[in-house]
């Protein structure tokens, strides 16, 4: 599957990774760490075509996992509110790793002793989470793997944990992506995943009143904010209850906006015996907040502002939702689903 000269100490896998999958793991690249290698799936094709700059240059991309405090919180808190209890040194299966920054660094720093089979389509991003874990110290306690996740390379009810940080939503069927966290499970196992959900709905809102709040005052938004709000207006829209026979829904990134409804139901359909929830967001000024971030993220300007008159809308919002109601019309938040004993 490729001609990259690897170590011959570094062309077996470890054994209880191999001992995870059901068919044999083959070197597919080495990064710049004379211990990282990224796996394949022997006779898949997936895994080849890694480019040449992450083959020999991974170590460069290495301040992005100062990221990884986040959704370390994001982890501790749903361990800590929702009461789970996780083996001391569990087996991991994360599906849609790619850097390892939302779920693999989290977990390593999160569960001494744990093992982690790291899984995604892309052998770019593979590379760099095989090289930090090789710099760090840890490769002996991940294995990272170019395949499917929602495939059948996962032996059945080998894992203590099934981790996904906003990989769900990208799917065309996420019930697929659950029906293969279930099967993966030991039973009792759990699975953990953090997705956006339809709470952004208030949000659309909030922005369509200012869009014809500025067209009554005909005091028109800078434009680019004017192009942001519109844009956000129109992927809330788009990704509300979508129907993915429409053309181009496979092609949309980001594709789902879930309900708690439509999580339970995919649950039960996956096998899953139980599914709860935890809202990430429910603080005073959040509609303001999330504005501001979406701004600057989409706009890639820090200082692109609303006029008072719009901040005074979000405002609205805000104090209209007590805590309560945005902990249940949630933006972000974690559910856990788990597998019957």
């Amino acid at each position: 599957m490729s001609d990259v000269a690897i170590p011959a100490d570094l062309r077996q896998p470890p054994a209880w990774a191999q001992a995870l999958l059901g068919r044999r793991l083959v070197p597919l690249a080495e990064g710049p760490s004379a211990t990282a290698t990224v796996w394949g799936i022997e006779d898949d094709r997936i895994g080849e075509g890694i480019s040449e700059q992450f083959k020999s240059g991974a170590g460069e991309y290495h301040a992005r996992y100062a990221a990884s405090a986040h959704f370390q919180g994001l982890f501790e808190n749903t361990i800590a509110k929702l009461g789970l209890t996780i083996p001391e040194a569990p087996l991991i299966f994360d599906m849609g790793s790619g850097s390892g920054v939302n779920s693999i660094v989290p977990c390593f720093n999160l569960f001494p002793g744990a093992r982690q089979v790291a899984s995604d389509l892309s052998g770019d991003l593979l590379v760099m989470l095989a090289d930090y874990a090789a710099e760090a110290g840890l490769s002996d306690r991940v294995v990272c793997v170019v395949m499917d996740a929602m495939g059948l390379n996962v032996r059945p009810e080998r894992f203590d944990l099934v981790t996904g940080a906003s990989i769900l939503h990208h799917l065309v069927r996420p019930v697929q992506g659950l029906q293969a966290a279930a099967r993966a499970l030991k039973p009792g196992g759990q699975a953990i995943f953090f997705e956006p959900f339809d709470g952004y709905g208030l949000l659309r809102l909030a922005y369509e009143r200012i869009l014809a709040e500025a067209e009554l005052r005909r005091s028109p938004l800078a434009p680019q904010a004017d192009q942001v709000l519109r844009a956000m207006v129109a992927d809330i829209a788009a990704r509300t209850t979508p129907d993915p026979k429409r053309p181009g829904f496979a092609q949309m990134d980001d594709k789902w906006l879930f309900s708690r409804e439509q999580f339970e139901a995919m649950a039960r359909d996956a096998g899953f015996a139980g599914v709860r929830f935890l809202s990430h967001n429910n603080h005073p000024s959040l509609y303001r907040d999330i504005a501001h971030v979406q701004l600057r993220l989409s706009s890639g300007q820090d200082d692109l502002t609303l006029p008072d008159w719009a901040g005074d809308i979000l405002d609205s919002f805000d104090r209209a939702m007590p805590k309560p109601a945005k902990t249940l019309f949630m933006l972000e938040g974690s559910v856990v689903l788990t597998k019957a004993s």
